[in-house]
């Protein structure tokens, strides 16, 4: 993670700590039901993530900013950048047998 200003660092950390937190739930019932609802929500909030995330690459092309210079701000390839802008999810990999 970065330690420049708005790099997302804290926001991650917020989200570890409070997963992290689910262990320290003496009860299992309840620990498994707050993980639970954690798990539930999940599909919402990543595709709010994406949503934002996908909003901040078009303002930025907005901007008149480059895919190179977007791709080297966000550290991620120039084509996946490219991706990001119009809504293209990542392919997912098969998952091993």
């Amino acid at each position: 993670m970065s330690d420049q200003p708005g790099s997302g660092e804290e926001e991650v950390r917020i989200v570890i700590e409070a997963v992290d937190s689910l262990e320290g739930v003496e009860d299992p019932a309840e620990r498994a039901r707050r993980a639970g609802d954690l798990l539930a929500e999940l599909p919402n909030q990543q595709s709010r993530l994406r949503e934002i995330r996908q909003a901040a690459v078009v303002a930025m092309r907005a901007d008149k900013v480059s895919y190179r210079q977007i791709a080297k701000r966000l550290g991620i390839s120039l084509a996946r950048v490219q991706q990001i802008e119009i809504g293209e999810r990542g392919k997912r990999k098969p998952a091993a047998e």
